[in-house]
C-alpha cells in the first residue's frame, strides 16, 4: 500500500521534467532541440532571462518597464497607454530583449495582436553592431541585420510585414520587405516565425510560408525583442486625439502565449 502512495507522485515529476523536451517546433524540422523558450507561466517577468530596451523617449511615446507584465493568463502583456494632465500628454509602450544572443535557427512565438492606430506591435531579432555598420561596406554577415519576423500594423485591414535592416540607420541603411500580409486575417492568436539559416531567411504565419531572402543574411549572434511602438501620423496611423485609455483600462495590447527558439544538434 506504502509504495502506491508515492507512485501519483513518481508520475507528476516524471512528466514535468519531461515538458521540456516536448516541446516542438510548429514546422517539420527534424534535427532542431529546443534551445531557449519561455511560457510566461511563472506570474512576474523573468529579468534574469529578460532585459528592458530602449527605455525613456522613443518616437511618440516614453518605454517603460512597467509596460511589460506577466498577466494572470499566462501571457505576456505589453501595454500601451496614456497619461493626460491638462495640456500635458504622454503616452506609454514597453520592449523587452533576451540577455542572450543567438544565431541560426527556428524562432517562434504565439502572438494576439490588441494593437490600435498609431501604434505597432513586433516580434524581432536586433543586431549588436548597428553603430559600427555606418559604413559603405555591405557587409551583413559580418556586422549583423535587423530581422523583423512580424510587425503587425493596425491600417489597411490590419497587415503583417516582415522586414530586414542592415548598414545601420544613415546614410548607407539598406531595407528588403515582404510589404504587406495577412491583411484582414490576423485577429486573435497566431504563431509567427522565422527560419534562418547560413543562406536563407524563411518567414511563416501559422505554418505557411509568407516570405524569404536570399540577401542580407546575418552570420553574427544576435538577440530577441519583443515591442510595441507609438508614432503619430506614422506608417501606424494617427494617435487618437483622446490616447489610449489609462494604465488600467487601455484596450491597446500585444499579448505573448510563448517564445521558442530552436537550434541544429
Amino acid at each position: 500500500m506504502r509504495k502506491n502512495l508515492f507512485y501519483p507522485l513518481f508520475v507528476f515529476l516524471f512528466i514535468g521534467c519531461g515538458n521540456k523536451h516536448s516541446i516542438t517546433p510548429n514546422l517539420d524540422l527534424p534535427g532542431y532541440q529546443l534551445v531557449f523558450h519561455d511560457e510566461f507561466n511563472n506570474n512576474k517577468l523573468d529579468t534574469t532571462t529578460w532585459g528592458f530596451h530602449n527605455l525613456g523617449k522613443r518616437r511618440s511615446a516614453v518605454n517603460l518597464k512597467e509596460a511589460c507584465i506577466v498577466n494572470e493568463n499566462g501571457e505576456l502583456e505589453i501595454r500601451n497607454w496614456t497619461h493626460i494632465n491638462g495640456t500635458d500628454t504622454v503616452h506609454y509602450a514597453g520592449m523587452i530583449e533576451t540577455k542572450e544572443n543567438f544565431t541560426f535557427g527556428y524562432y517562434e512565438a504565439r502572438i494576439k495582436f490588441d494593437i490600435e492606430v498609431g501604434s505597432w506591435g513586433a516580434f524581432w531579432i536586433m543586431y549588436n553592431n548597428f553603430k559600427r555598420a555606418f559604413t559603405p561596406n555591405d557587409n551583413p554577415n559580418e556586422t549583423g541585420v535587423e530581422i523583423d519576423i512580424i510587425e503587425f500594423v493596425p491600417v489597411n485591414d490590419r497587415y503583417g510585414c516582415h522586414n530586414l535592416h542592415w548598414n545601420g540607420y544613415g546614410e548607407f541603411h539598406k531595407t528588403l520587405g515582404s510589404g504587406e500580409v495577412k491583411n484582414g486575417q490576423l485577429k486573435g492568436y497566431h504563431i509567427y516565425s522565422l527560419l534562418w539559416t547560413p543562406e536563407e531567411y524563411i518567414f511563416y504565419v501559422d505554418g505557411e510560408k509568407t516570405w524569404s531572402s536570399i540577401d542580407g543574411i546575418s552570420h553574427v549572434p544576435e538577440y530577441v525583442i519583443l515591442s510595441t511602438e507609438i508614432q503619430d501620423k506614422g506608417w501606424a496611423g494617427n494617435i487618437p486625439k483622446e490616447g489610449y485609455g489609462s494604465f488600467e483600462t487601455t484596450s491597446n495590447k500585444m499579448l505573448v502565449d510563448y517564445i521558442r527558439i530552436f537550434q541544429k544538434k
